[in-house]
């Protein structure tokens, strides 16, 4: 019957436990979906943003080249209405002056014709029409304002995705937990060159296995790593555990994270034994206590090497911190030697 009640009992505790991960599991794809949720909408709106902007710098640039024909248009058209105006004048006076040298064929007096044949002359030779020119100054040719778009159609129809960085992979083996700090390595599945730096995200955790999305702790984030190594010191191990996870930055973008790692951070924690300390000392979990009285309702008095006078009792309290790391242990051996060996020496006659 108890065998039966202990082997129900660790079902029981193995059906709780499967619950348990699979609730975890649970709310890790709630979290994951509503993420998603979320990511789209803001890739939308940054997608909408910058297409927008691609929209603005044509219509820009589209804008300047209008200006640009609109302003050679009016270059030109003023040139020829100028060199228009120049030979109406021209033509004006060469018309009159016709007519006049036509009228002059009709003097019959010899002296009249000769002056008026001398002013023909004059005139023909200071008339404008004879100077000016008859090229136009500007032709009516407008290619050097065309374009040709169809280098940048194809650039635009090559439009893609950032290429992301792949999920680097945390090597459990090559991490380290040891004197108040976690060294984390990790390595990409495959070289990628294109890599500027990692980012290295972390939070404790009182749960092995996959992180937990409810009651957990926020991740606290290591920018700007250029190895595949990392070392966290300084830290307080008050957690039985700590979530680690990675990943790999271009310079435009950040790739997926690693698979997360939990790596148990256990801290140093001992009590002291009473039963194996000496008499006159009195022995709680983290505290020692000289008791003169040795538990036995009497002073013990204590003789120096000169026998003057009595000493002052002796109280030495100390508190362990529950955090000690562990090569301490040896250290903390001396001490305890020592203090041994000073109560024995001034308890000797």
């Amino acid at each position: 019957m108890d065998a039966q009640k202990e082997a129900l009992q660790r079902i029981i505790s193995t059906l709780a436990n499967k619950n348990d991960e699979i609730q975890n599991f649970i709310d890790t794809l709630n979290h994951t979906l509503k993420g998603v949720q979320e990511n789209s909408s803001n890739i939308l709106s940054e997608l909408d943003e910058e297409f927008d902007s691609l929209y603005s710098i044509l219509d820009e640039v589209k804008e300047s080249m209008i200006n640009s024909i609109k302003q050679e248009q009016a270059r030109k058209s003023q040139e020829l209405q100028s060199q228009i105006s120049q030979c109406n004048n021209a033509l004006e006076n060469s018309e009159e002056l016709l007519e006049f040298a036509t009228r002059s064929l009709d003097i019959k007096e010899p002296e009249e014709f000769s002056k008026a044949a001398r002013q023909i002359k004059d005139r023909v030779t200071m008339a404008s029409a004879f100077r000016l020119s008859l090229k136009p100054k500007v032709s009516d040719n407008m290619t050097h304002l065309m374009v040709d778009f169809s280098q940048e159609r194809q650039m635009l129809q090559t439009l893609k995705f950032l290429p992301v960085p792949k999920a680097p992979e945390i090597d459990p083996v090559e991490c380290l937990v040891a004197d108040n700090s976690v060294t984390v390595a990790w390595r990409m599945p495959e070289e990628d060159n294109k890599i500027d730096h990692f980012i290295l995200e972390h939070r404790k955790t009182n749960f092995d296995g996959l992180p937990r999305v409810k009651d957990e702790r926020c991740w606290e984030i290591i920018d700007n790593i250029k190895g595949t190594e990392y070392t966290l010191s300084g830290l307080k191990f008050d957690s039985k555990y700590m979530n680690f996870r990675v990943r790999a930055c271009n310079k435009a973008v950040a790739g997926e994270y690693s698979d997360p790692v939990t790596l148990e951070t256990k801290a140093l924690n001992f009590n002291l034994d009473n039963s194996s300390s000496h008499l006159n000392l009195k022995v709680e979990d983290t505290c020692v206590e000289w008791d003169p009285t040795g538990g036995k309702g009497q002073e013990s008095k204590i003789k120096g090497k000169e026998n003057k006078g009595s000493y002052k009792f002796l109280k030495i309290v100390f508190l362990l911190s529950k955090e000690l790391l562990t090569h301490f242990e040896a250290v903390l051996s001396e001490i305890f030697l020592f203090i041994y060996m000073t109560f024995t020496f001034y308890l000797l006659p």
